[in-house]
């Protein structure tokens, strides 16, 4: 005889109320909105044909048979839980190579990979150092970390980070001014810029509030770790990412000039082969470092 199996969606939509007593608190868990909640266990008490919640204007009660209905569906669920965990670590075991530029890996990733090491011990991350661009048909490489436009043809991409450029410089190029320089003043200074986006200037300067453009040298790089390089010699401001800059600031190496952000049109990403059936190794480490990304961003 086949099982009878009502649908997923409207079950866990259910468990969720009955075990948190709110539609509201379901959705929030779920990540849906109160309404879809709302719709699938009516959807839910059609099917089975019986009034699963008395409803209140604040709160939600499950009727005598949903409650004993609900705490089987969250033990069923828990085990579907643990044993989707254990298949999971089972998978985390081995090492996967990810390459990474070394400007980024060094400020970002390094410091903080035991960290990810201490949640899957049994695997192993292998940085490979490199700039370059990588064949994955032909290299070793099971991923890698890069910053462009996410337009990579056959690579899935995903989305790390958008960098927000905040204007630093070091501080002896400061000596003598007050914090946050004005706009005017810092428009006047020696500015570096990546190259590939040249209207970034312009485009900070605007959101400060100024209506001036850069009238001091203007110096382009195709490389963010040589624009840094000039920031942090003292020869000039770099329009550089907060993420990439934190570290920095945080030493004393370099300042903020002033408080105002915009958003780059280039991002980080993950990338690795475009597949049904990702490596669930690399998955773990692309969502581990959103996080740590996450964590990094500057606070509103």
């Amino acid at each position: 005889m086949p099982r009878r199996l009502p649908n997923l969606k409207q079950l866990r939509a259910f468990e969720a109320a009955a075990r948190l007593g709110s539609f509201k608190a379901a959705a929030e868990e779920l990540h849906v909105t109160q309404a879809a909640i709302s719709h699938q266990i009516k959807a839910l008490e059609d099917d089975l044909d019986q009034e699963l919640f008395h409803r209140r204007t604040r709160k939600v009660h499950p009727t005598a048979h949903a409650r004993d209905f609900a705490a089987r569906l969250t033990k069923a669920f828990q085990a579907i839980s643990s044993a989707t965990e254990e298949l999971t670590q089972q998978q985390m075991e081995g090492e996967i190579t990810v390459t990474m530029a070394p400007f980024y890996a060094n400020r970002i990733i390094l410091p903080r990979l035991a960290k990810f090491q201490e949640l899957y011990p049994g695997l192993l991350v292998r940085p490979d150092m490199s700039s370059g661009v990588v064949d994955f048909r032909r290299d070793d490489i099971d991923a890698g970390v890069r910053y462009g436009m996410g337009d990579w043809p056959g690579l899935t991409c995903v989305l790390l980070h958008k960098d927000i450029l905040s204007p630093v410089a070091a501080p002896e190029l400061l000596k003598g001014w007050d914090l946050p320089i004005d706009p005017a003043i810092i428009s006047g200074m020696t500015l570096g810029f990546d190259e590939s986006t040249p209207g970034d200037w312009v485009r900070w300067l605007k959101a400060a509030g100024s209506d001036v453009t850069p009238h001091g040298t203007l110096i382009g790089y195709g490389n963010r770790a040589r624009m840094m390089d000039m920031a942090l010699s003292g020869l000039g401001v770099a329009l550089a990412d907060y993420r990439l800059t934190a570290a920095d600031v945080e030493r004393g190496n370099l300042v903020r000039l002033h408080p105002a952000t915009i958003p780059s049109e280039k991002a980080m990403y993950i990338v690795y082969p475009a597949t049904d059936h990702p490596d669930p190794r690399v998955i773990a480490f692309s969502d581990w470092l959103k996080d740590v990304l996450i964590s990094l961003s500057p606070s509103d």
